[in-house]
């Protein structure tokens, strides 16, 4: 977990690989979107964030989790 979108790149940049079906990214951070696209790596699938009830947005960077 990272505070920054910086810190987040680092955080990707060490990974050796991804297993599974990646990573999630979210769109709405572009800049780490585009920074992953412009190193590599490729987007596979979109998704979409749906909630139920009231939804806050997180402070600073964040990646999403599927696997709860």
């Amino acid at each position: 977990m990272g505070e920054t979108t910086p810190d987040l790149q680092a955080l990707i940049a060490a990974a050796p690989q991804f297993g599974g079906p990646g990573i999630l990214v979210p769109a709405e951070d572009s800049a780490l979107l585009r920074w992953c696209l412009s190193n590599g790596l490729k987007v596979v699938q979109l998704m979409s964030l749906m909630t139920i009830g009231l939804y806050n947005r997180p402070d600073g960077a964040y990646l999403p989790s599927i696997l709860y």
